[in-house]
C-alpha cells in the first residue's frame, strides 16, 4: 500500500520491456520501483525544462474525476 502522499497506479507493458527494466534496475543496484521513479522524475524535469513548470493545482487525479461524476 502507498504511504502518505503517495499514489499507486498500474502500468501495462509487454514482457520483454518489463524484463529489460528489471535488468536495468539490477545493473544500477536499485529496486524496480526506485528505478522507475528515477526515470519518471527525469522525464518530468525534462518536460518542465522544455515546456515550462507544471501547475499541479490544475491537475485532477482520475479518482477525483470519477467521484465528481457521481
Amino acid at each position: 500500500m502507498a504511504g502518505k502522499n503517495k499514489v499507486e497506479f498500474k502500468v501495462r507493458i509487454d514482457e520483454t520491456l518489463y524484463k529489460k527494466l528489471l535488468a536495468a534496475a539490477e545493473r544500477d543496484n536499485s529496486s524496480l520501483n526506485n528505478h522507475m521513479l528515477r526515470l519518471i522524475r527525469t522525464n518530468v524535469e525534462y518536460s518542465e525544462r522544455i515546456r515550462g513548470k507544471i501547475d499541479v493545482s490544475k491537475v485532477k487525479l482520475p479518482e477525483e474525476e470519477s467521484e465528481e461524476s457521481k
